[in-house]
């Protein structure tokens, strides 16, 4: 996992402007870390820092942070990231397709001469990356579950690493271990896009074939210690109450994988599962699922549930257990088995409409060490099961030797973490390397863009009904229809709990489980939102099985069949809900950020009280329901068929179609002068939100939203990321920029955020603000984001099942003539970094409202005073509950 973070650090040509003067000084960096490594004094210990930081001022003389993410930038290049789990690491990016040889020229490089540069600000970004983690109370759960599932194996150490990991790094071990693996014969270059494969396979030849192999030495063996009856773990933690239960199955290619992956299928396929019908369409529990978890030294099932209030972890663990007994038993038919393998090729269908989804596919192939031929026969291996099969698997696997892993409410034990001392790393955002002038000088043909018109690549269909956009899917078989109404839940308060009911519903004469068979039969989906001003109806599947899932989700809302009893289960487990939603940090964050926002218009407060939520009515949510479709539509079409023959479908002659509410217009609480609101709670890091409201949205000055946001927030290369976590390592995660409203009238802000580690909440908050509010203008940055934004235009067409969703975003916007990125386009070769000042230097003099969810007793709250009028938050001031 370091080692994943330190490949985006450069090379020896990569991220320096003097390599030979730069690599002394972190040569002494390499060696003070092997001094600090076989040392304990603390004294000694704070000693090699000072000498470490000292050696990291020199070193920053020549260094260049964050280069390669400058130079993807300029290509356009997008998706830039990674991702480290137990038997991989993988590196990703979006490539235009006129970019391939820089591509290939840069990431060569990277692989070939990488230079772990700047790593003292890294190793505390990975710090604040574990205090993250130690305040997720499911990574803490998972951790302990890991541990007694797989003792004394790799499996059960924390990718993050452990606290005494982070304390005692070593670069020397760093560069061993990339020396052990990063070699060709033990990599992948997974590719998939609009290319031709002969010439592709030339280019990658071409470059990577500079990489010499190296024999490799035995991977380690680690012995699988099975599970001897029923061991159970705790950890405690202020969250809601649940449990996982794990049994170890096969590895990865074992002859029972695919009969495991259909039983966990069976067991929970999302609708019409086992599970999915006997304990959440009951409500039984107030969740629960399953997750198949194949890897290359061992295997595991699990499943995991949390209870409705007053229930025990006991009674949750009783019927997961009975879920399991009626696997055992076989209550389930072929018919079963014969929807899931529709669903899957629905599912591939979709999934594989995306590169990145064939490129994971590809990875997840080579990682686990198959042909290739196996993961493009999958389907049709498990279409050669039996019911037989699953039982087998069943009865040999789920037996009494399991982990059982609980989490209680309690009070977790908080390590406490002291701040480093180290000096910052200036950022000078016009520092170039050779190398990044020699790339960038590399010939290439522009991407000509290509804009959408209505009649070639959509068509447009208005009636009393609404307005419909349709686009023709040229991929495969598949359809989506989707219904948006002007009618949310802040006019109609019930109708969100509508939407939890029809969830429930089956329709007619249908049970809810007779019709989620069915639907799931088709391979078809049905799904109901609602939110605060609008709700919707999303429909899709085969193109062969339009009318009957059409039909079958007009009956679910005209005649929703629900049981006697849902209703009231459905009020238990809410009120429970909301109970664990006032533990939930995650929970307590967004209730805090809206109240902070928009006051006493906060979603949370607008909420139905806990007395009319358990005055509901059957009647009246059959009512909201029934008349769905009666509401004029924004309607979105993909798929084979004609936009009158989809008109056709859906109208009903004659109907008077209601209107929708009135779209109140966004705005945020008036900031006149900073303000602080500070909610407490027991934990590692603080999270700090903050914002200034601004003008209303104007699609006249997207073009000073777009580049104002691209600038400070936009990655790795942008201002925030830079001076927050590159220069001063205040954060794992931070961000900001312009928030612009989505609909005319709405109102803008400035927003900024950031997670750190309690005693450097007071310097990660004002840093922030002080960026947000006094532009660090730079005219080598500049011009790297305006490159960037062009080239976005030129290689990021949208897809056909992303028209109509553009053109209803648009319009909603007050954009009505088409197509508005022809202008933007425009406009943004135009600007110039003057514009941008002058744009931003309305945010000098605003007053903030700045609010953070952490610990009062870890953070310097007088000196969290001089950055505004603190006002200390009760928790039942967020909640309507």
């Amino acid at each position: 996992h370091y080692l994943e973070h330190m490949l985006f650090k450069g090379t020896t040509s990569l991220g320096t402007l003097d390599w030979n003067a730069e690599k002394q000084h972190l040569q002494k960096i390499r060696d003070l870390y092997e001094k600090l490594f076989d040392t304990k004094d603390e004294d000694e210990r704070k000693k090699i820092f000072g000498e470490i930081d000292e050696a990291n001022k020199l070193a920053a003389k020549y260094g260049i942070p964050n280069e390669l993410d400058k130079l993807f930038k300029t290509f356009g290049f997008s998706g830039i990231n990674a991702y480290t789990s137990t038997e991989r690491t993988v590196y990703t990016v979006d490539i235009p397709k006129n970019r391939v040889e820089a591509w290939a020229a840069i990431e060569s490089e990277r692989f070939l001469n990488p230079v772990f540069r700047l790593f003292q600000t890294e190793l505390e970004t990975v710090y604040e990356e574990k205090n993250r983690a130690m305040d997720n109370p499911q990574r803490v759960m998972y951790e302990a579950y890991s541990q007694a599932l797989y003792p004394g194996h790799p499996y059960s150490v924390p990718i993050l690493g452990t606290m005494e990991h982070l304390k005692n790094p070593s670069l020397e071990k760093m560069y061993a271990f990339y020396d052990r693996y990063y070699r060709p014969n033990n990599m992948a270059i997974a590719l998939a896009g609009d290319f031709d494969s002969a010439e592709m396979l030339e280019l990658v030849k071409k470059h990577f074939s500079v990489w010499k192999p190296k024999e490799l030495e035995p991977l380690p063996e680690f012995p699988i210690k099975a599970v001897e009856g029923v061991k159970r773990v705790n950890v405690e933690y202020e969250a809601e109450e649940a449990i996982i239960m794990g049994w170890q199955t096969v590895k990865n290619g074992h002859p029972d994988q695919d009969a495991l992956e259909l039983m966990d299928m069976l067991v929970d396929n999302s609708v019409a599962g086992i599970l999915n019908l006997q304990l959440n369409q009951q409500q039984k529990v107030k969740a629960s699922g399953t997750h198949p978890d194949f890897r290359n030294d061992a295997g595991a099932w699990q499943m995991w549930g949390s209870p409705k209030d007053g229930q025990t972890l006991e009674e949750v663990e009783g019927l997961l257990l009975g879920v399991v007994e009626m696997l055992k038993e076989g209550k389930f038919e072929q018919s079963d088995m014969d929807a899931i393998i529709t669903d899957m090729e629905v599912r591939r269908k979709r999934s594989f409409e995306s590169n990145g989804s064939r490129v994971r596919s590809m990875v997840t192939s080579f990682a686990s060490y198959e042909d290739w031929s196996r993961e493009v026969n999958k389907l049709e291996r498990l279409k050669k099961l039996t019911k037989a099969d699953v039982l087998h698997v069943a009865k040999k696997y789920l037996t009494e030797k399991r982990v059982v892993a609980t989490r209680t409410k309690g009070k977790p034990e908080i390590p406490s973490i002291e701040k480093p001392e180290f000096t910052k790393i200036p950022i000078e955002p016009g520092r170039k390397s050779a190398f990044f002038d020699k790339v960038v000088s590399m010939p290439v043909s522009d991407i000509e863009p290509k804009w959408i018109a209505e009649g070639r690549d959509y068509e447009v269909r208005e009636g009393p009904w609404g307005k419909l956009v349709a686009a023709k899917n040229p991929v495969h078989d598949l359809f989506t229809l989707s219904f948006t109404f002007d009618r949310g839940w802040s006019h109609e308060k019930e109708l969100r709990y509508a939407d939890t009911l029809w969830s429930l519903s089956g329709a007619g004469e249908l049970s809810a489980e007779d019709f989620k068979k069915k639907l799931y039969a088709l391979g078809s989906t049905m799904s109901f939102w609602v939110g605060e001003q609008n709700s919707g109806v999303t429909l899709s599947g085969l193109e062969k099985n339009y009318e009957e899932t059409l039909e079958l989700a007009r009956k679910r809302f005209a005649d929703p069949n629900v049981k006697p009893d849902d209703l009231k289960k459905m009020i238990a487990v809410e009120l429970g809900r909301r109970k664990d939603n006032k533990t939930n940090p995650s929970s307590q964050q967004s209730a805090l950020r809206e109240w902070a926002q928009h006051g006493e218009e906060s979603s949370y407060l607008k909420d139905l009280s806990n007395e009319e939520l358990s005055n509901l009515d059957l009647s009246s949510l059959k009512e909201l329901l029934g008349d769905v479709f009666d509401y004029r539509a924004q309607v979105s079409y993909t798929g084979l068929r004609e936009a009158d023959d989809v008109v056709a479908s859906f109208a009903v002659e004659g109907r008077k179609y209601k209107k929708g509410h009135k779209y109140r217009p966004l705005r945020y609480v008036k900031a006149k002068k900073n303000k602080i609101l500070f909610l407490h709670r027991d934990m590692v890091q603080s999270k700090v939100g903050m914002f200034s409201p601004d003008e209303k949205w104007n699609p006249r000055n997207w073009v000073d939203y777009k580049f104002y946001s691209q600038y400070m927030g936009g990655g790795m290369s942008a201002v925030l990321f830079q001076e927050v976590r590159e220069s001063r390592a205040l954060a794992y995660a931070v961000g900001g920029g312009y928030r612009a409203g989505s609909r005319s009238k709405d109102q803008n802000a400035v927003v900024g955020g950031l997670g750190t580690q309690a005693d450097k909440t007071i310097e990660g908050t004002e840093l922030v603000r002080d960026l947000l509010a006094n532009l660090p203008a730079q005219e080598s940055r500049f011009a790297e984001i305006k490159e960037a934004i062009e080239q976005v235009f030129r290689t990021s067409p949208l897809t056909y099942s992303q028209i109509p969703g553009a053109v209803f975003h648009w319009e909603n916007a007050g954009i009505r003539r088409g197509d508005p990125r022809p202008d933007r386009m425009e406009a943004v070769l135009a600007y110039e970094l003057e514009d941008l000042e002058e744009f931003a230097e309305r945010f000098k003099d605003s007053g903030w409202i700045i609010y953070i969810l952490g610990n009062k007793d870890r953070v310097d709250m007088d000196a969290l005073a001089e950055l505004g009028e603190i006002q200390m938050i009760e928790l039942d001031d967020l909640y309507a509950y």
